[in-house]
């Protein structure tokens, strides 16, 4: 049902790549301090597990998850907690499992190019947000993701591209800068996924 819902709504909105990138970029620098902490602990924990598979795959799905919380919070007109971080966790399940498969799904369309690795990361880009806010098992989310993203695929594979080639700018400062264009991106990604699906707001409205 949830799906179906997406699909109907999905085709009447417009893909507007600027446009939510400037607006990720007023609503972080808005709150800069916040969103800096919440980048430094998404990166440091990410950066401590990377030596193992297991850690890594145990922390990013739930801690992109519970990214995508703290911003659509920050969209309902609430104040930042920085320990609504942890919300992921609460979807641990969901989020694991899905974080696998889209790596694994990604891993595959790189080795016969980068184009089709790109496609795919386009495809499940929205899969956190219908986690958290539709409340979606791992596959009914990557599935929704991959539906609303096919209606606009090639907006969509550039908007990826751009938000890769903005946080590999944040890498080449000394991986200073990734406390910004880390959540820039989520920022970005959490603004258009209102813009094409709607978020639930306090009143119940999207």
């Amino acid at each position: 049902m949830a799906e179906e819902q997406v699909m109907t709504t999905d085709k009447k909105k417009q893909v507007n790549l600027g446009d939510w990138i400037s607006r990720a970029w007023d609503m972080v620098i808005a709150d800069i301090g916040s969103f800096i902490i919440l980048g430094l602990i998404y990166i440091a924990i990410i950066a401590i597990t990377s030596g193992t598979v297991i850690g890594e795959f145990f922390f990013i799905g739930p801690l992109s998850v519970g990214f995508f919380f703290v911003i659509f919070e920050k969209m309902r007109g609430k104040d930042i907690n920085i320990g609504d971080i942890t919300k992921g966790f609460s979807f641990f399940i969901a989020a694991i499992l899905s974080n696998i498969l889209i790596a694994l799904f990604i891993a595959v369309g790189l080795i016969f190019c980068i184009i089709p690795g790109l496609i795919i990361a386009a495809l499940y880009i929205f899969t956190p947000a219908f986690i958290v806010e539709k409340k979606l098992d791992f596959w009914q989310a990557m599935e929704a993701s991959r539906k609303v993203v096919m209606n606009h695929l090639l907006e969509m594979v550039i908007f990826t591209l751009i938000l890769g080639l903005i946080n590999f700018a944040g890498l080449l400062l000394c991986g200073i800068g990734l406390l910004f264009t880390v959540p820039l991106s989520f920022a970005a990604m959490a603004i258009a996924y209102d813009d094409l699906v709607g978020i639930e707001r306090s009143d119940g409205k999207k």
